[in-house]
């Protein structure tokens, strides 16, 4: 069963994305999934998907040691947390459905697909190259930090011409329309800790 949550302030937003998400699962999958309510805490925590407003969490849990753990009496948190950019303010509703469909089929696979990157990339159709590299996310996240690309450029030991072209090559894969939309996102993945902060740009 897939646990949804949606974060958005916004009821306009949280109406159409619920449409859409009950549109994408009730052909493939009836009955197989749970809206959650926001207002309480631990939902959070059991969530497999979680809409905020520019982002999408995805949880997937490790079914073999929850199960084992439910055998043993104790609580099972083995984790890998996916951050996904969901900037669909230039997006057609027909991207945005596709995109949430890829979200729901990702949020569905098992937790150990993921480990392999490679291997989770080929079986989701998803390009590697569209994906952040090492250096982009390093940016990212010391833009999310609050560095300016002068601090960047001394800590990475690149030219700033080099860190503005990486912030650029960041920000198109990832779909930002301006820099706010890019910062938004940046300073979310920046106060998550060391192994949360995947991202997975589709």
């Amino acid at each position: 069963m897939l646990n949804i949550l949606l974060m958005d302030a916004n009821y306009y937003q949280i109406s159409g994305l619920s449409f859409l998400i009950f549109n994408q699962l009730t052909g493939d999958r009836p009955g197989e999934f749970c809206f959650l309510l926001p207002s309480e805490e631990k939902n959070r925590d059991i969530a497999n998907v979680i809409f905020h407003n520019d982002m999408v969490t995805i949880n997937l849990f490790n079914k073999r040691c929850i199960h084992s753990a439910n055998e043993a009496g104790r609580k099972a948190t083995e984790k890998l947390t996916i951050h996904v950019p969901f900037l669909s303010r230039s997006q057609t509703l027909n991207d945005i459905s596709m995109k949430i469909g890829k979200i729901l089929a990702i949020a569905s696979a098992d937790y150990h697909l993921f480990l392999n990157k490679e291997e989770a990339f080929w079986n989701f159709g998803l390009k590697k190259y569209a994906q952040l590299s090492v250096t982009e996310n390093d940016v990212m996240i010391l833009i999310g930090c609050g560095y300016n690309s002068t601090d960047i450029s001394k800590i990475l030991n690149r030219s700033r011409k080099t860190i503005s072209t990486h912030y650029r090559n960041a920000s198109r894969k990832m779909g930002a329309a301006n820099r706010a939309e890019f910062y938004r996102y940046a300073s979310f993945i920046a106060k998550c800790g060391c192994d949360e902060r995947n991202t997975l740009c589709l």
